[in-house]
């Protein structure tokens, strides 16, 4: 048995031909994947560089257009469902530098960006990232990319978004937020988990949070986690927020080279150390742990939701 319609808001794997086939029988509907890691990860991508990973991965999903379909409205989701096909939204972890131009927020709108993350991990123009210990919140600019992102109707991810930063947004969205990729922070003391203040602001906004499988934020320190250790989390933020604003954001890296997380990798207190050993391994590993939560409360609309319905109500909500 397996469970269908899962949707997973942060997928890092290749998406070659066989991973897409290979996902979609293992109930995967939906994944969101990041544009500007598309060739070589690129956390801070100039414009240029934005736009031609974005050129790229369109050009790569030209050619599976028979397996995956590029989300451009919420329609999207059911034509790639009653077609068999994966549904890929596409987003960027960072904003591309626009050198002070929101307006260009349109023109990758346009190109079919549909998820955008604030700041990554270091301040940047916007809004702080999870790693900057000064932690200073939204900027003026910042505010104005929320409000220009909510009338495009792109999501906002504040993934790797610092403390205030990421209170201060989704507060100030009128369109529910997610956090596409992250865990709690009561559970496991990593900056890239969320406070159950940020928890807390997130159920008020509507939003969903993505609970991920990277290693150093499911568990630091004391050996490799296991899926009990994602449970710890998925129970935490269950019982704090109810089932309607939890989801799946794996993270997984399947097929992906070893040298492209060497950037990640100087900074252990954030990633950890290589290898990263996933507590959910894969996909067939993924269906074990959803069928699980039946033993821990979860009713069988409880588990849809989680494996993908509550992304799939905010996503539509945002971009219609």
């Amino acid at each position: 048995m397996t469970v269908h319609n899962v949707f997973d808001a942060l997928n890092g794997s290749r998406m070659t031909r066989s991973y897409i086939e290979k996902a979609l029988s293992g109930g995967l509907s939906a994944a969101q994947l990041t544009v500007n890691n598309y060739s070589t990860i690129r956390p801070y991508p100039t414009l240029a560089e934005a736009l031609g990973e974005l050129s790229a991965i369109r050009t790569h999903f030209a050619g599976l257009d028979d397996v995956a379909l590029v989300v451009e409205r919420a329609e999207d989701f059911d034509r790639a469902s009653d077609s068999g096909r994966l549904a890929v939204v596409l987003g960027y972890q960072n904003v591309p530098d626009l050198a002070g131009d929101l307006r260009i927020l349109a023109c990758l709108a346009d190109l079919g960006i549909r998820c955008i993350q604030i700041a990554h991990n270091r301040a940047g123009p916007y809004a702080a990232g999870c790693a900057d210990p000064a932690d200073k919140g939204l900027t003026s600019a910042g505010r104005d990319l929320i409000r220009e992102l909510n009338r495009l109707r792109i999501v906002i991810d504040l993934s790797h978004t610092g403390e205030r930063s990421t209170i201060e947004a989704l507060q100030l969205s009128s369109s529910p937020v997610c956090i596409t990729h992250a865990n709690s922070r009561a559970v496991c003391d990593n900056v890239r988990n969320k406070s159950d203040a940020v928890l807390d602001a997130l159920k008020v906004n509507g939003g969903v949070l993505g609970l991920c499988y990277l290693p150093p934020m499911v568990r630091m320190g004391g050996g490799a986690p296991a899926a009990a250790d994602v449970l710890a989390h998925v129970l935490h933020v269950r019982d704090r927020l109810g089932p309607g604003f939890i989801g799946i954001g794996s993270d997984f890296i399947e097929d992906q080279p070893a040298e492209r997380y060497q950037e990640f990798l100087r900074h252990p207190e954030v990633y950890g150390t290589w290898p990263w050993r996933f507590p959910i391994a894969d996909l067939d590993a993924q269906q074990d742990f959803i069928f699980s939560l039946a033993d821990h409360g979860f009713s069988v609309e409880d588990m849809a939701a989680f494996a993908g319905g509550n992304f799939l109500r905010a996503f539509r909500q945002v971009i219609q």
